[in-house]
């Protein structure tokens, strides 16, 4: 940010996003649709030939903002290769990995050429779908890092129409196992459910259709009222003699998903209490 006449104001945002996965093409698209011009680069040719991006970076009366959304074991060496080559970047330069494991300190190469950093990874999932582009609108932006990395990040969640959530040093690797758990979790859960309703004769398409409202309006009431006020079944009513019911059922079927049921109705245990 700069002052003019002692009015704060943010100079426009020159993004140049590194990664052309369903990550780095949705946000081009989306950048795109907020009026601005991104420029984007492929993460892997990117990350051997880094003198590929110098043109992208180079001060047009714009603050460049480095989006670097390319997988997390590529990150490192491309960050210690770009940093190897590029000259001291533009006043306001920042560079933002988008990658929901790793924190800010992965960009210290960077930091140390004068690069605003910090991490500003979106908690939402992306398919590789046309609608993908608009999943940013609402989401929560996971945002930690240097005041001005923050400031950065900030600017750029608000162009996607975000949410920043800001989180404290050293609570990343437990704020990604929950995003983790939320998403695939949650998706491993409904395979889960699929199986076993497929295995009573119904077939694997039919279970999901059969499954979807109830899946739905199980999410939707855990989400607005709370999982614990949402609980319903069994283990909300102390129905034991259905529970052990459920149990032999399960083990009659497949003995190698036991687990994942005494796993969820501990989690149920304690919302109940």
């Amino acid at each position: 940010f700069w002052r003019c006449d002692m009015i704060a104001v943010a100079p426009p945002l020159s993004p140049v996003v590194v990664g052309r996965g369903r990550l780095g093409a949705a946000l081009v698209e989306a950048l795109r649709r907020a009026g601005l011009d991104p420029r984007s680069a492929g993460g892997r040719e990117s990350r051997e030939r880094p003198e590929r991006l110098l043109p992208l970076l180079r001060g047009d009366g714009r603050t460049p903002i480095l989006l670097l959304a390319v997988r997390d074991d590529a990150l490192a060496p491309l960050v210690a290769n770009l940093a190897a080559v590029v000259p001291a970047p533009a006043a306001g330069a920042a560079a933002l990995p988008l990658s929901g494991a790793l924190g800010p300190e992965i960009l210290h190469p960077l930091a140390a050429r004068g690069f605003a950093t910090a991490a500003c990874h979106p908690l939402q999932t992306f398919t590789g779908s046309p609608e993908d582009a608009t999943r940013f609108a609402g989401s929560s932006f996971a945002v930690e890092g240097s005041e001005a990395g923050r400031a950065a990040a900030e600017a750029l969640v608000r162009v996607l129409e975000g949410r920043p959530l800001s989180l404290p040093p050293g609570t990343r690797p437990l704020y990604h196992f929950a995003a983790s758990l939320g998403a695939n979790g949650l998706t491993g859960l409904v395979a889960a459910a699929r199986d076993a309703l497929a295995a009573t004769g119904v077939g694997p398409d039919a279970a999901l259709a059969a499954l979807a409202p109830l899946l739905q309006t199980a999410l939707h009431e855990a989400l607005r009222s709370g999982p614990e006020a949402a609980l319903t079944g069994p283990v909300s009513r102390g129905d034991e003699a259905t529970l052990e019911r459920h149990r032999r059922a399960l083990l009659a079927w497949d003995v190698s998903r036991i687990a994942l049921f005494e796993a969820l109705l501990e989690e149920q245990r304690r919302l109940a209490v």
